[in-house]
């Protein structure tokens, strides 16, 4: 449960943060997830990874229906005729690697700070 909620956390947090800063703060939003809910490493990539994956595909999809051209096609006919979906798919783990990688870091310094704290 605590996993489902940290998904739904990392969600929320970058899309409301990206209205606002730039694309790169969905790791800073995973990092604070992750360092204050998730202290496994695997769980804590995973959350990051999955809830900007899933935020960014759905954001490449609903930005692109509002275009008269849409760009996913100009994108697919540059990387020699892939399908849209495809597209879509290779901006949400492009975001996804980021979030990923801020909620590891936040797992991993959460597990240092406890150590740190535990040998005082």
């Amino acid at each position: 449960m605590k996993i489902v909620l940290s998904i739904i956390y990392v969600i929320l947090g970058s899309l409301i943060c990206q209205y606002f800063l730039p694309w790169w703060i969905v790791g800073l939003v995973s990092f604070v997830v992750c360092y204050i809910f998730l202290s496994n490493k695997w769980a804590a990539f995973g959350v990051g990874l999955l809830g900007v994956l899933v935020l960014w595909t759905v954001k490449a999809y609903l930005a692109d229906q509002n275009f008269d051209v849409p760009v996913s096609s100009l994108l697919a006919s540059l990387f020699g005729q892939i399908s849209t979906s495809a597209v879509y798919f290779l901006t949400g783990i492009t975001g996804g690697l980021i979030g990923g990688l801020g909620g590891l870091l936040g797992s991993w310094t959460r597990a240092l700070s406890v150590q740190n704290t535990s040998q005082k």
